[in-house]
């Protein structure tokens, strides 16, 4: 089964969306699928989400990997 954004993805960045709107709307396919490499690079490095949100799990983080290797699923 493919990874998709509304099963998959949006259920994990929930908890972020209110503390990271002002940068991402992260409950938003779009802007989030049109951020992907962005969004990827700073959950990689550990600046997002931001102190003192906890980092994402290793799971979730590949999860997000995935995602973008099959090209953003909506």
């Amino acid at each position: 089964m493919s990874i998709s954004f509304a099963r998959d993805i949006a259920p994990f960045l929930a908890p972020y969306r209110e503390n990271m709107l002002w940068r991402f709307d992260l409950a938003d396919y779009e802007v989030v699928k049109a951020n992907a490499d962005l969004i990827h690079a700073n959950i990689s490095t550990g600046g997002m989400p931001p102190p003192p949100l906890p980092p994402l799990s290793p799971a979730d983080r590949q999860k997000f990997e995935s995602w973008i290797a099959e090209a953003c699923p909506p």
